[in-house]
This record gives structure tokens, sequence and C-alpha cells, in this order.
């Protein structure tokens, strides 16, 4: 009987470096990145207050001092943007980060446990995936009530049920593997070969989903912000800059179409990305 962890086959250098050269895949990257810093230093970037009004600029175009003009109060759009991606970001993330954690855990109890538990889990699992993830934080959130929190905790709640199956079956996989029965006869505790055995098997397949569910999460935090569910007024996020400014779309453009490219680039650049760690990883 063998106890010898599996062995990943790392693809050749020169194939990996020419997959990675492909210009989509480093304007996505470079989009991630500077999103990424936009959401990290926002407070210094910005280079006007984004909560001072000024009635005297109410809907200026885009000008030298306003690079993206001004909105319906006068405000600096730029800098309600810069905060607003800090936002929108920040918000997808804690998405992720409590979703992720959720759907493993349901995942892993569910695959190393079976029988009845795993069979009840995924029945509940199934009911989840019956609803469509918008439509259901949409009723979350209107059930709930406007505000950052219930936002968060609308679309968490509606995420989390890729992460449990794919570590389900990940884990079902796993557990029937030499190495973890060797294990759990040599007397190791259930913890230790959770932890030590399955879970890290389970890390890349988790990293993709992530870095998609990332993009998903943000582009729902916007759809529910811009629906009136999200963060309200006066704090800048993108999803709420595009519905105070949906009212002036014909007579102020910008203030629709800066909004709507800082909530489609970042969400496309994610998108790309999980997609190349999926061909990397062979994630699912």
């Amino acid at each position: 009987m063998s106890d010898t962890h599996p062995q990943h086959t790392l693809p050749q250098t020169g194939a990996l470096s020419a997959k990675y050269r492909n210009p989509i895949f480093v304007i996505a990257a470079v989009i991630t990145c500077l999103t990424i810093f936009t959401a990290i230093a926002a407070p210094l970037l910005v280079p006007n207050d984004p909560y001072q009004a000024n009635l005297s600029l109410r809907l200026a175009p885009p000008s030298l001092y306003y690079p993206m003009g001004n909105d319906a109060l006068g405000r600096c759009l730029f800098s309600r943007i810069i905060i607003g991606v800090r936002t929108s970001i920040g918000l997808g993330v804690t998405v992720v980060v409590f979703s992720c954690m959720l759907g493993v855990v349901i995942g892993l109890l569910s695959g190393f446990t079976g029988g009845f538990v795993d069979e009840v889990l995924m029945r509940i699992t199934d009911i989840f995936f019956s609803f469509p993830e918008i439509l259901a934080a949409m009723a979350v959130a209107g059930l709930a009530g406007p505000g950052a929190t219930n936002l968060l905790f609308a679309v968490s709640v509606v995420s989390w049920m890729r992460y449990a199956r794919i570590v389900r079956g990940v884990t079902l996989s796993v557990k029937e593997r030499e190495y973890v029965k060797y294990a759990h006869l040599s007397g190791v505790s259930t913890n230790s070969i959770i932890f030590r055995h399955i879970l890290p098997v389970n890390m890349s397949s988790v990293i993709v989903l992530a870095t998609i569910g990332l993009a998903k999460a943000i582009l729902a935090v916007s759809s529910l912000g811009f629906l009136g569910f999200g963060v309200q007024p006066p704090e800048p996020e993108l999803g709420t800059l595009l519905m105070e400014g949906k009212d002036y779309i014909m007579s102020a453009p910008h203030l629709c179409l800066y909004p709507g490219l800082a909530v489609m680039f970042p969400v496309l650049s994610f998108n790309i990305l999980g997609d190349k760690l999926q061909d990397r990883f062979g994630g699912n």
C-alpha cells in the first residue's frame, strides 16, 4: 500500500510563458493590477473631495481639472469613481471570502462524511442552485433592506454552491486514495487528514472559482446597487453611481459612461484571468 502523495506534472516553461504572453491575458493582468492598486490606494489618488458639492459645476462635462466631469450636485465624478472602485472591489472580495468559506466547509463535510449528511447537504445545494443567483440575491436584499451589510449577506448566501459542489467532488475522490486510507488506519486524526491531505488538493479549484467568482460578485454588487439595494448615497459605489446618472443619460452621458466602464473592465479582466487559471490548473 503506497503512501505517496499525488504528483502534479507542470507544463514546460517555454509553453507556459508563451501562453501568458497572449496580449489579451497581458491586458487583463494589467487592468487587474491597476484595479487592485486603485482599490488599495484610493484615498491617495482622488484629485478632489468626492463628497464636496458645487452646484455651479452641475452636470459639467469632462475638463482638465475634472477629467470625468461632474455629477448632478457638481461633485468630481473621477474622484467618486475611484472611491466607488474601492467600495465595489471591497464588497466583492468580502462576498467571495464568505461564500468560499461557507462552500468549502459544506463541501468538505458533505464529501468526507458521506451518507445521510451528504444527501441532505447536496439536496439543500440543489435547492439553492434552482434559483438564478442575481434574482435570489435581489429577493434576499429586498427582504433584508438596503445597506452594505444586507447586500453582503444577500450576495454571499446565493454564491457558495459551486464551491461546495467542486470541493465535495474532489473530496470524494481524494478520500479513497491509498495515502489517505493509510493515514486513517495509522490513527491520524480526522482534522489532520482534512487539512493536510484533502483541503490542499482542493485549493487550485477553489482559487479558480474565487477568481471568476470575484467578477460575478462585483457585477452582482453593482447590479443591486443600481437597483437601490446596495450602498446608499452619498457613499460612492459603481452601481449607485450608475443609478444616479441614469436620469441624465441624454443630457450628461458621462455620468453613465465612466461608471459603466469602471464596472466592465475589472469584470472582464477577472473573468479572463479565471479562464487562464482554469487552463493552468485544470479547474472546473
